[in-house]
């Protein structure tokens, strides 16, 4: 019976592999290059559907186990991917095509797109790929390290804070710096940036160059971020849903850390004895690190619900996003809820038409107050008194303070440490505790925006045709500012709430007629067009004072309206445009644009002003002596020179920003026959020939590929000079005013920027990718007229100082220059308060002349970066793909007041003693020194994400079309200069363009790790 058994087992064991050996065969064959027929080595070579595969070895041949009916997928990096069915072949030769989908990519360029490989001026795309990915919640955020030539900083750690984008330097001194935003055709603000959602955006174009942005003309000077968004595809309606969660965390400063700990170690070593201060300050047992209560962290939450599909006619998609970032400052809370719908029919072949509708609302509470001033505060003092902690207060001063009160440094003085009847204060501000600045304070934005736009399309032949588009978007801003009882060391009587509502209205109707034909070796584009824009703007703001309590927290409850101020301005563009694109065997290339915008904000000798751009390419590529090269596949040069404009200016008054031109009046009062009547205050100089500020440049470049564009990428020079400046000159006090606004002044940037793309390695299993950019740029301050060597400062009563120089950067740190610090014997008492530092220093005599005058005093740095660049490496293997980029900028400086406050450098204790100190004519305030003017170089490895990609019939089982998790980080690992002290060298106040790098402390840049989830249903 056994012996049945296997021989039975046996015959069909032979049986199988008889059968087997019938359907499965061993294939052959050879990959070719469709262009040379030379063979192609480490092509891929793949069974369809399976983890089957193999490589072609030198000579282009491969042998694979297939079976009748297989698919067989052959692919290359540069090549067409191609599929061929399995029959009866034994040996099956294919040749690949090169595959020129990369340089035929369509880039969207001013009121139309063009090819890549027909670009002559300086544009660099960034897709949404992986961007959606990136918790942030605006979408500039995530476009750091991703183009050269564009610097963007986070000099607000706020949530929800725009950060600082820079495209190709600074280039005004009164002007807007910020560069033009268009969304779909739409020019927008760049406060819409924090409304849009970052999946529905498709693709991000800068446009860097003047030839690339002079068809914006006045408004093309400080470059053009345009932003496409997703659009529906003719098929089944798809859904999909993306969400993350994440935690974020401040990054803190070692050097801002100082503990009663540390201070009684120190004084210890170095005395052998503790002060009665410092017993004191120890018996209190508190340790309280300030910056773990100021920046507390936080979550951000993301939710986003889209729609998208159509007809052959029509195609529609549609949006719904919700965000929640908690920031990571004390009360900092951002919300944004989102929707976006987009619809587009052809009604016939010649008509069609389409609408854009985005709706959103955000709520922003702020962090009001300052990092500096919670900062100072010493660490033995806790926020909230305690039953330890109560029984140092001060009873006779303070008799009604009990436990959960706020603690105030003034409740610890006048205690008798020894009971010797000696009393120690060891108090050094009377100010209320610092958490209760923010935390009694509610400082919230709440704004409602629709942005909107429709158009309608005619194409009178198949290659011209006319549009007509009217847009425009509308915004409703309510400031609410309530600063409660407890906010303020005067109690009641500082109490104070601030109303303030907003209201924009921008209109905008844009028609240009658009000619595309390809004849023989002809490509050419042209449009010709006309735009009008209107924005028109209300304000009005009020303030409330004599509250009695934080009961009621109305206007009403006030008992005096202190303040109330209101007014509205309106501003007007016309425009006229031009551009023809021209391509003759898309070797030989050209391109000229022109522009005359009339704005009303100029003189009415001034009103318009023309913008015209000139740009020609080589692909020499192309040429017969080098289409067939095994080296290069790409390889064009391009030049471009135009001339651009800049219309907006930035005094910090509204209405001379809008009026410049003419004589304001401000209302006032006067004294009539000993009455008091209405009045007016002249508060400018009119100049009615005021007009454009004018940027020229030039820039020649390269775009080249090699091996196939396994290594790609393209390399910039530009040279800008801006002049006519806006900016304040010197006038004759017989005017009434100490200076006025003119065109007068010259800034130049000159740079070098690169981009390097390379394809390292592809199989059917693992790709790796990698993409470096960098940028150098330097700013020169070219003329600027009777102001050269001015001299400013910020803050009079901290009155360090810049220096405005022609030759040199706009804006240039100067003072003294350090040569030692004060030891500490000479100081009054070096270990009070806790974590303080001398508030002088030693400083060199740079001319030897024995004394420290203004002629020892020099160039300190300037806050412009030399250098910024990011490395990005991308992975894939199998279904598991991973990412991560460096980024780094090297060469600015930061001016860092928040030593100041944060070491109590005003402190009496830290007064050098005068009686003993020697050399004191050397001696000067570290703030009008080098002390604080700090290196804000850092490299920090921006973002990291990891992610798993379901595969096709893992997601069926679960319904789904697509799914992938993944899990990402951002600033994980954030590197500063030695000498840097505070928490983000990227933090910078808003003071003025010839005071910029000024910093109090500032706030801080933040970790985030999240995880996240993409389905497609």
């Amino acid at each position: 019976m056994k012996l049945k058994k296997s021989i039975t087992l046996i015959a069909l064991l032979f049986f199988n592999m008889a059968l087997f050996a019938q359907e499965n065969y061993s294939l052959t064959g050879t990959v070719l290059s469709g262009t040379d027929n030379s063979p192609i080595p480490g092509a891929n070579v793949i069974i369809k559907g399976t983890s089957t595969g193999t490589i072609s070895d030198f000579d282009g041949n491969y042998q694979i186990t297939v079976k009748k009916g297989d698919v067989i997928v052959l692919s290359y990096l540069g090549f067409k991917t191609q599929e061929i069915v399995v029959s009866d072949q034994k040996k099956i030769s294919t040749k690949l095509q090169e595959d020129s989908s990369e340089l035929d990519e369509v880039v969207i360029v001013g009121y139309g797109s063009q090819k890549k490989s027909h670009l002559t001026g300086a544009i660099s795309k960034v897709k949404n790929e992986t961007l959606d990915q990136i918790a942030v919640s605006r979408v500039d955020d995530a476009l750091v390290g991703q183009v050269s030539g564009v610097n963007i900083q986070a000099t607000d750690g706020g949530a929800g804070a725009a950060p600082t984008i820079r495209v190709r330097g600074v280039g005004s001194i009164s002007g807007g710096i910020d560069p033009l935003i268009v969304v779909d055709g739409l020019v927008v603000d760049n406060d819409y940036l924090s409304a849009l959602d970052m999946n529905d955006v498709e693709s991000f174009e800068i446009l860097k160059d003047a030839a690339s942005t002079a068809i914006y003309g006045s408004r093309g000077s400080k470059g053009v971020i345009m932003i496409s968004t997703k659009t529906g595809k003719e098929g089944k309606t798809k859904f999909t849903y993306s969400a993350y969660t994440g935690l974020k965390e401040a990054r803190q400063s070692d050097a801002y850390y100082s503990t009663v700990a540390g201070t009684v170690a120190a004084e210890q070593a170095a005395t052998g004895t503790l002060s009665a201060r410092t017993r004191y300050k120890q018996l209190i047992g508190v340790d309280t690190n300030w910056q773990d209560i100021a920046f507390d962290g936080g979550t951000i939450t993301s939710h986003s619900l889209s729609a998208r599909g159509g007809s052959k006619r029509t195609k529609f998609s549609t949006s719904l996003n919700y965000l929640h970032d908690e920031g990571v400052m004390l009360t900092d809370d951002f919300k944004k809820y989102n929707l976006k719908a987009k619809i587009d029919t052809e009604v016939n072949d010649k008509f069609s038409f389409g609408a854009n509708l985005s709706p959103s609302y955000t709520e922003t509470r702020r962090f009001d107050g300052s990092t500096h001033d919670i900062l100072r505060q010493p660490s033995w003092l806790p926020v909230y008194h305690d039953d330890n902690t109560i029984q140092f207060v001060d009873r006779t001063v303070y008799p009604d303070v009990k436990v959960g009160d706020y603690a105030l440094q003034r409740h610890f003085d006048n205690y008798d440490l020894d009971g010797n009847g000696t009393l120690i204060d060891i108090s050094n501000t009377s100010n209320t505790n610092p958490a209760a600045k923010v935390l009694e304070r509610d400082r919230r934005d709440k704004k409602f925006k629709m942005y909107g736009s429709v158009y309608a399309k005619y194409d009178f032949t198949k290659d011209l045709s006319f549009k007509t588009t009217l847009g425009g978007d509308v915004q409703y801003t309510d400031r609410r500012r309530w600063q409660g009882v407890l906010s303020n060391r005067n109690g009641a009587s500082a109490a104070q709430l601030d109303l303030t509502n907003e209201k924009q209205i921008h209109l905008a109707n844009e028609n240009f007629l658009s000619y595309d034909k390809s004849f023989g070796k002809h490509d050419v584009n042209a449009i010709l067009g006309t735009s009008v824009e209107t924005w028109n703007y209300n304000y009005e703001t009020t303030q409330g004072t004599g509250y009695s309590s934080d009961l009621l927290q109305t206007m009403r409850a006030a008992t005096s309206i202190s303040d109330y101020n209101s007014y509205e301005y309106e501003r007007n563009l016309l425009s006229y445009f031009g551009r023809v694109n021209y391509a003759f065997d898309s070797k030989y290339l050209f391109s000229l644009s022109v522009r005359r915008d009339g704005v009303s904000v100029f003189g009415k000798n001034q009103k318009y002003g023309n913008f015209p751009a000139a740009s020609v390419g080589w692909n020499i590529a192309k040429e017969d002596f080098l289409k067939n090269s095994d080296l290069i596949s790409n390889l064009k040069f391009r030049v471009s020179y135009g001339i651009t404009g800049n219309p907006l200016i930035d005094t910090g008054d509204d209405l001379i920003d809008n009026y410049p031109s003419l004589a304001l009046l401000n209302p006032s009062t006067a004294i009539v026959d000993g009455d008091v009547t209405t009045a007016f205050n002249p508060i400018n100089i009119a100049n009615a020939d005021l007009q454009w500020e004018r940027s020229v440049e030039i820039n020649p470049g390269v775009d080249f590929g090699f091996f196939n564009n396994r290594i790609s990428g393209s390399v910039d020079y530009y040279k800008r000079n801006s002049d006519q400046l806006l900016l304040y000159n010197p006038v004759s006090s017989t005017t009434g005013f100490s200076n006025a606004l003119v065109n007068l002044g010259e800034v130049q940037n000159e740079g070098l920027e690169f981009e390097l793309r390379t394809k390292n390695l592809s199989t059917s299993f693992f790709r790796w990718t990698s993409s470096f950019i960098g940028s150098f740029n330097k700013n020169t301050l070219v003329n600027f007229a009777d102001s050269n060597g001015q001299i400013q400062n910020v803050d009079t009563k901290r009155a360090a100082e810049w220096i405005n120089s022609e030759g040199q950067p706009i804006s240039s740190f100067y003072g003294w220059v350090v040569d030692k610090e004060i030891p500490v014997e000479y100081l009054n008492d070096p270990y009070h308060p806790i974590g303080a530092e001398a508030q002088d220093v030693y400083v060199k005599d740079l001319n030897g002349d024995g004394v420290i005058d203004d002629d020892d005093k020099a160039n300190l740095g300037d806050p412009y970066p030399d250098f910024v660049w990011s490395l990005t490496n991308d992975f894939k293997l199998g279904q598991v793909d991973f990412s991560f980029m460096f980024q780094g900028s090297h060469g600015a400086k930061v001016r860092n007041m928040g030593d100041q406050y944060i070491f109590n450098h005003f402190n009496s204790a830290q007064d050098f003693n005068p009686a003993t100190t020697p050399n004191q004519g050397f001696i000067k305030e570290k703030i009008f020194t080098n002390s604080i003017v700090q290196d804000a170089s850092y490299v920090a490895l921006r973002n990291v994400n990891i992610g798993y990609n379901f595969s096709k019939d893992m997601a069926s089982k679960l319904g789904l079309s697509k799914a992938r998790v993944y899990a990402t980080g951002q600033n994980l690992l954030y590197l500063t200069a030695s000498d840097y002290t505070g928490f983000n060298p990227e933090s910078i106040d808003d003071t003025s363009a010839t005071t910029y790098g000024y910093q109090r402390a500032g706030s801080p840049i933040f970790r985030t790790i999240s995880v996240g989830l993409n389905v497609e249903f």
